[in-house]
């Protein structure tokens, strides 16, 4: 896993190697699918649990460089905060993957190209984001199968699966995410981007795009308020962390003194080898440091159902976390959360201050959030 960092102490380490040697290439080099990824930075593992942080990520890289020099870098990292704030106002769309998800499908035989890419996805959990669209143009156009099904061969592979990311990644290749426009995999841009492509085997140069029926609900719903942190002077709390920020030592979660540490996960019942082996690594690094930091043992909990009786013997009625994002987390935490004032428990959900400041402006296309956001990351200097 050396090449995809799973602690916060490697993942930090290379950021500071990307912004020395190719942060100022990235919107030159970004598109290249080349051995090795060297064009991108490979922390796109540890930004989506956050072993590290957007924040902390374009710190180290303006702090370095002038912003029109790294604007594509930043706007890449801001992606994945646009796809999550669509996504937690759309909560249908994500709805909608978990229905149609549930049937499986095999992957086809392509006789070539997308093979490499199926092999590479398996022994190392990772694709380039341009190998990824090739690969779902051709699951959804070339083969015609269910966007969802696809979608989810992905999600339970990758190390950097996102429930935002990765479900309006794939409808939007579809031509669903936005109406009318698909994307199509072809010869020619494969043979410009892929530097060791070989023969384009398997590809059909003369596919059209096949746009299934919407079936999810895109009304858009509000933003819950959540607190950056619990109230000065809170007493008694456990904090409670699980797999989608493993860096809450960082936030103002940081000053909290709990009587009790917990971290949930990983839960995906259905991960495949290379992203277990990633993600357990990262929960072993997380419960050290907590442990280090809030000095108390971290406990570690396979599933959420199994909060209720963990708290009960912590003997503690006040728990705090971070809130989960729509997806697998948030949606194994909402019964429990349903069911703990009934038992005496206070809960406690909070967000982080980025989070909070820019998922409100993610409410159409990316360009528009964008130009909402974009002078957040300039100084005045710059």
């Amino acid at each position: 896993m050396n090449d995809f960092p799973a602690t916060r102490e490697t993942a930090l380490r290379r950021l500071s190697e990307f912004v020395q040697t190719a942060a100022a290439d990235y919107a030159r080099t970004r598109n290249f699918v080349t051995p090795g990824h060297a064009g991108v930075s490979r922390l796109s593992a540890a930004l989506r649990h956050r072993l590290v942080s957007e924040e902390e990520v374009l710190a180290a890289v303006l702090a370095e460089y002038r912003f029109t020099a790294v604007e594509k870098f930043v706007q890449e990292v801001v992606w994945r905060t646009y796809w999550k704030g669509w996504l937690e106002q759309h909560p249908g769309v994500w709805e909608d993957y978990v229905r149609q998800s549930t049937t499986l499908e095999p992957v086809p035989p392509s006789g070539g190209v997308m093979d490499r890419f199926t092999e590479e996805l398996e022994a190392t959990g990772y694709l380039h984001n341009h190998a990824r669209m090739w690969w779902a143009a051709w699951w959804c156009h070339q083969h015609r199968l269910p966007w969802a099904a696809g979608a989810r061969f992905f999600y339970d592979r990758l190390i950097d699966a996102d429930a935002a990311s990765n479900t309006l990644g794939w409808r939007w290749v579809a031509g669903l995410q936005t109406a009318g426009k698909a994307y199509l995999a072809r010869r020619d841009n494969l043979a410009k981007y892929w530097t060791d492509h070989g023969p384009l085997d398997g590809l059909d140069e003369a596919v059209q795009a096949r746009i299934p029926a919407e079936t999810a609900d895109r009304s858009r719903v509000p933003l819950p308020e959540y607190p950056e942190a619990p109230p000065h002077g809170e007493g008694r709390v456990v904090l409670l962390g699980h797999a989608e920020d493993l860096s809450i030592e960082t936030t103002a979660l940081g000053k909290v003194r709990p009587v009790g540490v917990g971290l949930i996960g990983p839960v995906g019942a259905h991960d495949r080898e290379a992203k277990r082996a990633w993600q357990t690594a990262a929960m072993t690094d997380t419960a050290a440091r907590w442990s280090q930091h809030y000095g108390i043992p971290t406990d570690r909990l396979d599933r959420w159902e199994a909060v209720g009786d963990w708290l009960a013997q912590v003997g503690c009625g006040k728990v705090v976390l971070m809130a989960p994002f729509t997806g697998p987390e948030a949606d194994g935490w909402r019964p429990v959360r349903a069911a703990l004032p009934a038992a005496g428990i206070e809960v406690i959900e909070c967000r982080r201050a980025w989070d909070t400041r820019l998922f409100p402006a993610a409410r159409a296309g990316f360009f528009p959030f964008w130009q909402k956001t974009r002078a957040d990351f300039l100084s005045p200097d710059r």
